[in-house]
């Protein structure tokens, strides 16, 4: 990268520059014309200048040819202009004078807005440059790198360099050309304010850069600091659950607090010089002030200049301190931005950066793998530098299938995930050479590596997304048609910016012909496949359980989901879950449900009418309190509280009770004990007296209130799961009259808030698996949410939506890192991802190491199965390391690991292979 900024701004915006360079020389005449205007306002029509008779008049917008006299002997007028007379000259100059005014003022606004879009031009190139650095990175240079501090780096640090680039050049034009502008007119009224203005405005250039130097260093060590500090707030956020097991808070939070310590005091310390600074600055501009006034006044008064010329002198000079004090500004402002840019630059250096010819796409189909690796005389390091693998010699064609047995020997175990990750390149060897295809493997494009090698290895992460983002990342190489020259490649772009613009991220991206599929319809079979390859089918459908489905997306899918409902409620029994769901029934309560869902008997579409929100909502509160059913809830929240203060209110905090019981927690329970003495202190004050100002009150919907407090716990209690014998059938009964008088309640509103329960049709506010069950999970059987999701699943098979079903789990969001899901199915993702794209070789290294060993061995059996997927002929080549060595019998080829090198097994069994190493047959290169 262009280590200097001018240079790098000028190398990525010459010709926009010179523009604006060109727009500003051309503005100096007009904002000479607007200082000179005011002189000629007063001394003409104002004094009366030449205006000697009453009938006099003055030429206006007279335009004599430049150098007439010398060129002809004589002057030539190219236009005579207009006469006008005293009081019109007057008007005539000053509208004059207001053009000139606005016109400079459009000239700043053009400019101005010019060098915004400019600079974030440049800040584009310049990010798009960082972020094309570190895609090029090698894997080993990532391991010691924190991504927070990157990102810092390229999204807030480099900010505000985009500021200075429509400065670079314009600015120190644009000011010194009104300061030469305001210079020279001062020196044409008076040689003494032109050399006294030109002797302060030195002095401040002097002196002003040299009070500046510190700011410069200060500015870097605050940028440091708040890197550091971008840094550890992601580490503290990377390590939270650590920081809580091991009681770390108070340290991390002294780590945080001495940080941000160190970056106050270079703040301050910025501050203090930055105004001491600006404090001279303006009082040697007021001296000079001062000395106009003064030696002004004085001239004036003796006769040796006049009024209008002492009017325009401290007219220029009024606008004289802005470019002066810019200019200087401007050399602080360019040193600073050029150390923030060098910064910058130090920290992507990298001289071990991949060619970006290697990441390039290809304009031709990439090939298939037909020869595939050797390695000659190979040399494996770990990362501390320890050599793990020496002299390694062998081949491995694409239709391999190999075995690396390890024995559970950890040096075995090292050098086998080593050497399994210097195939990908994310290891290079410290000697020798690995070829593919005849060629170096680090001379191959990643178009060709990346395609034809598949590889997996015990790692989890994932960014923020839905599973189906995350799975078909990897077939998401280039976009569709770039390749087979039917779209031309990336447009060149003039004025010096970028020198290629990346392709629309919104454009087709799956190449369906080199998947070898036909239509959407495939891929979607082909992805249903492969999770089932790798085990997460069943997994991904009960996310997509718990998802909800739009009716107008997918209405065939939703009218299936109905049909469904009534298989489940109609063949329960032979299902086996008979009697474990209770169906919503509208003249019925359902005691598997809370208070508040039976009360509302549907699901809320707007929050106001959500559960947990029902006791501050006014038109709930008005038919509890036409059935009076708020006192009761009143009353009976206040049992529930006490109920569970009985319960739970001597344990301890660290209780493994607490972890059990839903709802329930150390800290709630001492809140509700606090609020119920409360409450029966009022009452012991004022016993069997309730007055309008409480009955006031528990219509409140401050969350504050006592009474309010245990108002809202009666709408999330379930009688069937807490047994604490407060509500009773009258009390039900009272509710089936109010949930009816609440729908025609909101039947009459004009969007309805809440789609009740219908036994007919699909809630779209609701979860697929609540669209099927229709009702609660009885919470009094054994076992009977699993026994009821394993007959969903199988009605869901028998009826052919698991594809519809699958999508719908394709949509879950994984969150940050992909931690809303499993360990074992982040691992057992990365295995599908690299069965997606269909590689002629798949490199698994340790896969599934959070699984237990027979669900491991199942799905490994699964992936050695020929051909791999049905309906298709591929058959891919293995190299895999294994964690369960008994399926070293279920491959072609078997490499064990001794004396720093691998050595193949000529036997077939794993009897034979243990005789073979005893009698010490094993070859010393594998070839």
């Amino acid at each position: 990268m262009e280590r200097n900024l001018l240079k790098f701004i000028w190398k990525n915006s010459r010709l926009k520059q010179a523009w604006l360079l060109f727009v500003i020389v051309a503005s100096m005449p007009f904002y000479f014309l607007s200082l000179e205007l005011p002189k000629q306002i007063v001394n003409g029509p104002i004094q009366g200048e030449n205006f000697d008779a009453i009938d006099a008049t003055q030429p206006f917008l007279r335009i004599p040819m430049p150098y007439g006299e010398t060129l002809f002997g004589r002057e030539v007028i190219l236009f005579d202009g207009f006469q006008f007379g005293r009081i019109e000259m007057l008007f005539a100059l000053c509208a004059a004078f207001m053009f000139f005014v606005f016109l400079n003022g459009w000239f700043k606004l053009y400019t101005n807005t010019y060098k915004g879009k400019l600079g974030e031009e440049v800040l584009r190139q310049l990010r798009y440059t960082l972020l094309d650095r570190v895609l090029r990175y090698r894997v080993a240079r990532f391991r010691n790198l924190k991504g927070a501090e990157v990102s810092s780096v390229i999204k807030d640090e480099v900010e505000p360099l985009g500021e200075f680039v429509g400065d670079a050049f314009s600015l120190p034009l644009f000011l010194g050309g009104q300061a030469i502008t305001g210079l020279l007119f001062l020196f044409l009224q008076s040689v003494y304010f032109g050399l006294l203005t030109i002797a302060i405005v030195a002095f401040q250039i002097w002196i002003i850069p040299r009070m500046r130097r510190k700011l410069i260093v200060l500015g870097r060590q605050r940028q440091m600091q708040a890197r550091r500090l971008s840094g550890q707030v992601a580490e503290t956020v990377d390590m939270a659950a650590d920081i809580h097991v091991n009681d770390m808070s108070n340290f991390a939070r002294a780590r945080h607090y001495g940080l941000l310590q160190s970056i106050l005091d270079i703040r301050f310390e910025l501050y203090q010089r930055k105004f001491t600074v600006k404090y001279i600055n303006n009082l040697l501009m007021q001296f000079l002030a001062f000395l106009f006034y003064l030696l002004g006044g004085y001239f004036v008064i003796t006769g040796r200049l006049d009024i209008g010329q002492l009017v325009a002198v401290i007219a220029a000079y009024k606008d004289l301190p802005g470019p002066i004090k810019g200019l200087i500004d401007y050399d602080q402002i360019r040193l600073m931005n050029e150390a923030r840019y060098e910064q910058t630059i130090d920290s992507f250096r990298d001289d071990g950066l991949i060619g970006a010819e290697l990441q390039r796409m290809p304009h031709e189909p990439v090939p298939r793998l037909s020869q595939g690796f050797e390695l000659d005389h190979v040399r494996l390091e770990d990362e501390t530098g320890r050599t793990v693998a020496d002299n390694l010699r062998m081949r491995i064609s694409p239709s391999d299938r190999i075995a690396i047995v390890t024995n559970g020997q950890d040096a075995a175990r090292t050098a086998a995930n080593v050497f399994a990750a210097s195939l990908v390149r994310l290891v290079q060897p410290a000697a020798g050479t690995i070829a593919l295809e005849s060629r170096s493997l680090e001379d191959h494009p990643e178009s060709l590596t990346g395609r034809r090698i598949g590889y997996a290895d015990s790692g989890s992460y994932f960014p923020a997304g839905t599973i189906n983002d995350n799975l078909l990342m990897v077939v998401k190489n280039q976009p569709v048609g770039s390749a087979s020259g039917r779209e031309p490649p990336p447009r060149k772009v003039s004025a010096g910016m970028l020198n290629e613009v990346p392709p629309d991220a919104n454009a087709e991206w799956i190449n369906l012909d080199d998947l070898g599929l036909e239509g959407a319809e495939a891929l979607d079979r082909h992805v249903s496949d492969v999770l089932e390859l790798s085990g997460l089918s069943r997994q991904i459908q009960d996310l997509g359980l718990i998802g909800t489905v739009d009716p107008a997306e997918s209405p065939v899918f939703c009218d299936k989901i109905v049909e469904v409902r009534h298989e489940f409620r109609q063949n329960a029994g032979s299902l086996g879950v008979e009697g474990i769901v209770q169906s919503f029934d509208p003249d019925l309560y359902n005691a598997q449900a809370t208070i508040g869902e039976n009360l509302l008997f549907g699901t809320a579409s707007d929050p106001a009418w959500a559960p947990a929100n029902l006791n501050s909502n006014p038109v709930v509160l008005e038919v509890l309190d036409r059935h009076g059913l708020r006192t009761a809830f009143q009353e009976m929240g206040q049992r529930i509280a006490e109920a569970r203060i009985e319960l739970f209110g001597d344990l301890a905090p660290d209780s493994k009770i607490f972890e059990t019981v839903a709802d329930v927690s150390f800290e709630e329970v001492a809140r509700l004990k606090e609020i119920v003495a409360r409450l029966k202190m009022a009452e012991r004050q004022e016993p069997g007296r309730e007055s309008k100002t409480e009955k006031a009150r528990g219509k409140s919907s401050r969350g504050s209130d006592d009474r309010q407090e245990v108002f809202k716990l009666a709408f999330g209690y379930c009688e069937a799961q807490s047994r604490f014998g407060v509500l009773d059938a009258a009390t039900e009964e009272k509710i089936l009259s109010a949930r009816r008088d609440l729908r025609e309640e909101i039947a009459g509103m004009d969007v309805a808030p809440v789609f009740f329960h219908d036994p007919d049709r699909y809630n779209p506010t609701a979860t697929v698996l609540d669209n099927i069950l229709l009702g609660r999970i009885s919470s009094t059987v054994v076992d009977g949410k699993e026994k009821v999701l394993a007959a969903v699943q199988q009605l869901v098979g028998q009826t052919g939506i698991s594809g519809g079903l699958l999508r719908v789990g394709l949509n879950f969001e994984m969150g940050n890192g992909g931690r809303r899901l499993s360990e074992t199915q982040r691992q057992k993702l990365h295995v599908a991802r690299a069965l997606l794209k269909k590689p002629d070789m798949i490199i698994l290294n340790e896969v599934l190491g959070s699984m237990d060993g027979p669900g491991r061995r199942d799905i490994m059996q699964r992936l050695l199965s020929r051909p791999l997927l049905p309906g298709q002929d591929w058959s891919p080549g293995y190299v895999c390391v294994l964690l369960d060595d008994e399926l070293a019998e279920q491959f072609d080829r078997v490499l064990t690991f001794s004396n720093g090198a691998f050595h193949e097994i000529e036997a077939s069994t794993p009897t034979d292979r243990g005789e073979a190493e005893a009698d010490g047959s094993l070859a010393g290169a594998a070839n």
